[in-house]
């Protein structure tokens, strides 16, 4: 291989961890101008591979092919959600995410495979996570030296991403690939003992999250790991680093005041200074106890097992299930699951305000999981084919929710995609994590001399598929575009084999190549779209309604199909005393995305300030999002108040701007 192909490649392999980090530090990639900035980016580094590759698709077996496909078609149902839904901006959006997925495993499928290249790709990941949560302890633990603003819930530790259960479940991801890389004996002497020397950051950060579902998630995937992938190396990483966890995790435990609010204030920081000489102790202790055992690494490895039959396999694997279902039925397990069931369904709400934070982690309550739940599989049940409409769910929540508390996603990808997408929307999704999965166990069955690897990646793999049910994951890239990057390479042709293509004559390539360019529009004119919208409210909160209204019509004009770029230019419309132009505005906001209070209730703050009658719109406000107190307010002062007063009261009503992004 020449030297640009090999820098090529290299770059290629490093590009997913540099994506983590990028997107971590973007607010997780929620936002839409953060995925769609990533998708053209993987959509324009496709580019050039098809055209500037000898063999751009060499890594593509009919595997990953299939999983292309499922995800292409996924996106398309996305996309054409807008036909069936009238919210077309939020379904766009949505395809944009899915699309982003779409390119990032082709683009990673297209790589031939070889365990170097897998095992750099792993590298360069966790690195990125250890990056993201390295950083993220030094905010809790060391709070005067990278202070950070106020969440949600600033008892739990969420920077950068700021949502604290994907922290959880970036912190389990990163200490799987972490202890794969310091058990696998074929793993470099450095590596394993870097791979050590993390585990205690990223323990002491899922803790200071206090995910129960990132560590119920992280605890499937080690046992997975050590039941599929049991490298020779384990004994010796156990040895280093099961101490050393242990200790780190019970002083950041015992760190009561980190896990309050005001872990910033001076008391706090001490004890968050003890932690952090605890945690760096740690990791140097599981460095060097780790170099130690390299020795029984290479005697264990020298040590040459018999390979027994499949079939005694199988029947030995049969036994060891019995007797661990057996073992766990005498001890108590039906009723012990039992009762965690019942306070699950019948446990209600956490609260993180509460006196000890760390009593939620032997919590089993739903903390209204349910409720999320119910309103979703309610949307399917009135439109069980195709759903309510990608992006939906907001609104579902907003109209149905049995308590005032917002909600934008609905916890869960299956049953959220249920809800929006329908059966058809489900069953690409569904079989496209299956299709990888299956991929993943076949190939640590045939390759039993990379075993390790391949259950690593596995074993990531589950615990996200586990976790996104039960969360919003998949609109989190950093916690979800580098499982698909590694999948896609893991299940890719390895080098020497032949792959389903290998030559692509010039016309093919260019085709391909004018066809990505025309994908590559779409994240384009969404991060146009967003850049204006966010310079528009920017301008808006500053009385500055002539850049408000220039950037408004400029977002309009790359992305006609939103509604937040009309509200905001139907309110600058109105400060300016044109209230025909703002009456039109806001009614073109209502027909974009009619199933939305927002632009109802700015429609009628526009009709009262403007002498007429805003009763209609404000009562349709009201229906769409009926526990909301400014739709509450805004109903009744229009309905009990004279006339003359309408004007008065709506000037001075709190206006639903779009969010910060």
């Amino acid at each position: 291989m020449s030297s640009p192909a090999r820098i090529a490649s290299a770059g290629l392999l490093a590009l997913p961890g540099a994506l983590v980090i990028f997107l971590a530090f973007s607010g997780g990639g929620y936002f839409p101008g953060t995925f769609s900035l990533a998708g053209l980016v993987l959509a324009l580094v496709l580019v050039l591979r098809v055209t500037l590759a000898d063999k751009p698709f060499a890594g593509l077996t009919g595997l990953s092919v299939a999983i292309i496909v499922l995800l292409g078609l996924f996106a398309v149902w996305t996309l054409g959600s807008v036909i069936w839904s009238d919210s077309g901006g939020r379904a766009f959006l949505e395809f944009e995410r899915a699309l982003m997925y779409l390119l990032a495993f082709t683009l990673c499928a297209s790589l031939p495979q070889t365990s170097a290249r897998l095992r750099w790709m792993l590298r360069g990941i966790a690195a990125g996570l250890v990056v993201v949560c390295g950083i993220a302890l030094v905010t809790r633990v060391a709070a005067d030296v990278w202070p950070i603003s106020e969440n949600v819930s600033a008892n739990r530790l969420s920077f950068p991403l700021t949502y604290w259960n994907s922290l959880g479940l970036m912190a389990a991801g990163g200490g799987l690939l972490c202890l794969h890389l310091t058990a696998d004996e074929r793993e470099p002497l450095l590596v394993r003992a870097l791979g050590a020397a993390a585990l205690p950051v990223l323990m002491a950060t899922l803790l200071f999250t206090f995910s129960r579902g990132g560590i119920v998630a992280g605890a499937v995937g080690l046992v997975l790991y050590v039941v599929l992938g049991h490298p020779r190396g384990l004994l010796g990483a156990l040895v280093a680093t099961l101490a050393p966890v242990v200790i780190t995790l019970k002083v950041a435990y015992d760190a009561e005041l980190l896990q309050t609010g005001d872990f910033a204030a001076p008391a706090a920081v001490d004890q968050g200074h003890e932690v952090a000489l605890v945690v760096v102790g740690a990791a140097v202790v599981a460095a060097l106890v780790r170099v130690a055992m390299a020795p029984v690494d290479n005697r264990l490895a020298r040590v040459e097992l018999p390979t027994p039959p499949r079939a005694a396999l199988a029947g030995g694997g049969l036994l060891a299930l019995a007797l661990v279902v057996g073992a766990l039925v005498a001890a108590g397990a039906p009723g012990y699951v039992s009762d965690q069931y019942d306070g699950f369904v019948n446990g209600g709400g956490l609260k993180d305000d509460d006196d000890d934070l760390r009593a939620r982690l032997t919590n089993p309550a739903n903390n209204g999981r349910l409720d999320h739940w119910e309103v979703a599989v309610d949307a399917y049940r009135d439109h069980r084919v195709r759903g309510a409409g990608a992006g939906t769910y907001q609104l579902l929540w907003a109209r149905d929710r049995p308590i005032a508390f917002s909600v934008v996603d609905g916890h869960s990808l299956y049953l959220e995609v249920l809800g929006e997408l329908g059966l058809v929307g489900l069953a690409l999704m569904v079989a496209a994590i299956l299709a990888l999965l299956f991929g993943l166990a076949r190939r640590l069955w045939r390759h039993p001399a990379h075993r390790a690897l391949y259950a690593a990646v596995l074993s990531v793999t589950v615990a996200w598929a586990l976790r996104a049910g039960a969360d919003w994951d998949w609109e989190m890239p950093a916690v979800t575009l580098w499982v698909w990057c590694l999948g896609a390479l893991a299940v890719g042709a390895r080098r020497g084999k032949r792959p389903l293509a290998i030559d692509l004559p010039r016309t093919a390539r260019v085709a391909i190549a004018l066809a990505l360019l025309a994908v590559a529009v779409t994240p384009l004119v969404t991060i146009k779209s967003q850049t204006e919208l966010n310079r528009s409210r920017k301008a808006f909160e500053r009385n500055d309604c002539r850049t408000s209204i220039d950037a408004s019509l400029a977002s309009i004009s790359a992305l006609p199909m939103r509604s937040e770029p009309w509200e905001l230019l139907g309110y600058c419309d109105l400060r300016l005393d044109r209230t025909v132009l703002a009456r039109r505005a806001l009614r073109e906001a209502v027909a974009r995305d009619p199933r939305s209070w927002e632009p109802h209730y700015g429609l009628a703050l526009v009709l009262a300030a403007s002498g007429r009658d805003p009763r209609t719109a404000a009562r349709r406000a009201r229906e769409l999002n009926p526990l909301e107190p400014r739709t509450r307010a805004a109903s009744r002062a229009f309905r009990i108040s004279e006339r003359a007063s309408w004007r008065r009261w709506a000037l001075r009503a709190p206006l639903p701007l779009p969010p910060r992004r």
